[in-house]
């Protein structure tokens, strides 16, 4: 599932949002295959070879307000009307993939500088301990309306969730969570 502008449905304002894993299934997921006709069609069908799970995905975007920061001995200001979005896919506990970028819309995509920033992947089990970090590079130029995408591949994780979070010159500015569940 490719990041892209239209994944922005974040409320304007919000600090951090997040989604459930579990229930999140594609739109383009295929129609789940039908009730072998040896199981009660009033109980739910269990996972066997006749009915697999369906692969999740769960995407979101945060607005990040705007701040004002130091870069180059240069002050920059980053107005409101840029997001943080991430997604990911997988089954239960087991993430296929994970992104995590940053969009601006509309005049802030001309007007929003973003200078030594970093997106970093944060794990953390049901009693909100964080266990992981996966860190993206640090990147040192600036960029105009977006900050680089941020990938990682397959892993299994523990119960919980997995936040997304943006860094800016050493500063946390927006945060993105989705909860996985088995």
């Amino acid at each position: 599932m490719p990041i892209s502008k239209t994944l922005i449905t974040a409320a304007v304002g919000a600090t951090a949002s997040a989604a459930v894993l579990a229930l999140a299934a594609p739109a383009s997921a295929a129609p789940t295959p039908a009730v072998p006709a040896a199981v009660d069609a009033g109980q739910p069908a269990t996972e066997t070879d006749e009915n697999p799970p369906v692969l999740r995905s769960a995407a979101g975007s945060t607005a990040i307000g705007a701040f004002t920061y130091s870069a180059g001995g240069l002050t920059i200001k980053v107005p409101a009307g840029c997001f943080l979005t991430h997604a990911v896919s997988g089954k239960g506990l087991k993430i296929n993939s994970q992104r995590a970028g940053v969009d601006c819309v509309g005049p802030m995509a001309l007007a929003a500088k973003f200078c030594n920033t970093r997106i970093e992947f944060h794990y953390a089990d049901t009693n909100n301990k964080t266990y992981r970090i996966d860190k993206g590079p640090l990147n040192g130029s600036c960029k105009t309306g977006t900050v680089p995408m941020l990938s990682k591949g397959a892993k299994t994780v523990k119960a919980g969730k997995t936040c997304a979070q943006l860094w800016i010159n050493g500063q946390r500015k927006a945060v993105q969570c989705h909860y996985i569940t088995k």
